[in-house]
């Protein structure tokens, strides 16, 4: 009876450690990934959602994370629509209206909407003539450049800004030094490494150092509408990471030396409106957003 009883537990292990029967490892195909070996503009993303499911391993179990590659965010999005989880099943991306109706978004802004403080990449030969900008409307009387699909377009246009786009990211650094637009307003994370890295090729690219703007501009991971377990899962690891400090921690390691560079608090600030915020944008929520006058991150 007791040899009998030995086997049985011995095979009920064997079944519930087989393949078919344990968890399987979540496979989280993200996008966006990099364009070039000099793109570096994913980095942070997909450093934070690696951190985000590993805080979530002992709840959820493992995971596998697998780029989707050649693709851009537009195209990512209709295969979230689709609810094509093979093909890809998270992505990052600013928010709007329509991908928070047609997406599940999770609503703690990744970069605690540091994109939304925006200076710009110009010709060096035309720093005098920013510096003297002393309103806003002088800033319109000049074309401002950005990639054809970006939401920010939509944003200047509604603002009254004349928008030139290309269709090519890099491309748009040579539009920029041939003087197809004036300017290319950047995000204070991004600004500072695609100088560096491009600065060579292009001496007289420069970056722009009397003028901030700034407007709501948060991005979030986004999952497909059905995909709850995935949505559920990033949150938690999200409010985790906020809990324990580890979110801060990752947020400064990627974003500290730029802030400080750019001297954020002896710029001119110009506010422009969001047209694209919806209603349910938690910008009540001081401890998700980045704050210039009062981070301590900023040298006095």
């Amino acid at each position: 009876m007791k040899v009998l009883l030995k086997m049985g537990l011995f095979g009920l292990i064997c079944h519930c450690m087989s393949p078919s029967v344990m968890a399987e490892e979540l496979k989280v195909i993200y996008s966006p990934s990099p364009a070039s070996k000099n793109d570096t503009r994913f980095d942070y993303g997909i450093k934070l959602l690696k951190h985000v499911l590993e805080k979530t391993i002992s709840s959820h179990g493992s995971f596998k994370m697998i780029p989707a590659k050649g693709m851009n965010v537009g195209r990512a999005i209709e295969f979230l629509k689709a609810d094509d989880i093979e093909t890809v099943n998270v992505i990052w991306t600013t928010l709007s209206e329509s991908r928070e109706s047609s997406l599940r978004p999770i609503r703690i802004p990744i970069r605690k909407g540091l994109l939304g403080y925006r200076i710009f990449l110009i010709k060096k030969q035309d720093q005098a003539k920013f510096a003297g900008i002393q309103a806003l409307e002088e800033l319109k009387e000049l074309r401002v450049g950005q990639g054809h699909i970006w939401n920010d377009v939509v944003v200047f246009k509604k603002n009254g800004f004349e928008v030139v786009t290309g269709a090519n990211y890099e491309g748009l650094f040579r539009m920029l030094v041939e003087g197809r637009f004036d300017y290319f307003s950047r995000g204070i994370n991004e600004a500072p490494e695609e100088y560096e890295s491009r600065k060579d090729k292009y001496p007289d690219l420069f970056i722009e150092d009397t003028i901030l703007l700034y407007y709501p501009w948060p991005k979030y991971f986004f999952t497909s509408k059905n995909n709850h377990a995935l949505a559920q899962r990033i949150e938690k690891g999200l409010r985790m990471m906020i809990q324990d400090g580890s979110f801060e921690e990752i947020f400064l390691e990627y974003h500290e030396k730029d802030i400080e560079r750019v001297n954020l608090k002896s710029r001119r600030l110009f506010r422009i409106e969001n047209p694209l915020l919806p209603d349910t944008t938690p910008l009540d929520q001081k401890v998700l957003w980045f704050d210039p006058i009062n981070s301590s991150t900023i040298a006095l």
